[in-house]
């Protein structure tokens, strides 16, 4: 059963120019997610798909594998993990005969994960064969059902409906307990990448975390620096 860690990593963010390799610690954010793969037990190959040559050449001396650069028509702003993940297997399958059963998504915005829960990750979704995928989680600050969404005209309607009657107007400890995707960790079947054409299947583990370290914005950055510079004293 192969398992291979795909890591996206495009040029062109917005928020934060060439955000993929910004320092954290002294360190690209790509190569954080690069050692976190090669570190793992259960990874027995980490891919980086870019479509940056420079990126390329980094990801390459921190040992990662870039068998292929990335067309650009998936490297925009609204290109998804499903397109980027469908073209390396098809890319993998027709040059290298390769079919891995497991892909792992470690995204480079996430620099603070521990290998131990890459590899809990995994290994639910090698034992659990009834999962189509295993999403790492952490428990939402705001609940969804006090959330809505707004009509031209100005009217609202609630973004949860018809599951508990006047859930907007209960308390919040009577509503029930939900998760946030915190994008540290997925693993998938590639059958459901391939064959169901989605990124998380029918049926999804939840894998509980507490922390959040998702890079979006400077202040993302920031606060990945200082938690970092925190661990290792």
């Amino acid at each position: 059963m192969g398992v291979l860690a795909i890591i996206p990593a495009r040029a062109g963010s917005k928020t934060i120019r060439h955000k993929n390799i910004q320092l954290v610690g002294g360190k690209p954010l790509i190569v954080h997610s690069i050692e976190h793969g090669l570190k793992s037990g259960l990874i027995d190959r980490v891919i980086v798909s870019t479509d940056s040559e420079e990126y390329a050449e980094l990801a390459r001396a921190a040992g990662a594998e870039v068998p292929f650069m990335r067309p650009e028509e998936l490297a925009g702003d609204l290109s998804t993990d499903l397109e980027t993940f469908k073209h390396a297997l098809e890319w993998l399958k027709e040059h290298e005969d390769y079919h891995p059963e497991i892909c792992v998504n470690l995204r480079p915005t996430f620099p603070l994960r521990k290998i131990e829960d890459v590899d809990a990750v995994v290994a639910l979704l090698k034992d659990q064969e009834n999962l189509d995928s295993v999403r790492s989680v952490v428990p939402a600050l705001h609940t969804p059902y006090k959330m809505w969404f707004t009509d031209a005209d100005g009217t609202l309607k609630p973004i949860i409906e018809h599951d508990i009657d006047d859930a907007h107007n209960l308390p919040r400890q009577a509503l029930p307990k939900t998760y946030l995707q915190n994008a540290c960790i997925d693993a998938v079947r590639s059958s459901v990448i391939l064959e169901k054409d989605s990124m998380s299947g029918d049926t999804i583990y939840g894998y509980h975390m507490e922390d959040f370290f998702d890079i979006d914005t400077p202040e993302d950055l920031k606060r990945a620096n200082e938690a970092l510079s925190l661990l290792l004293k």
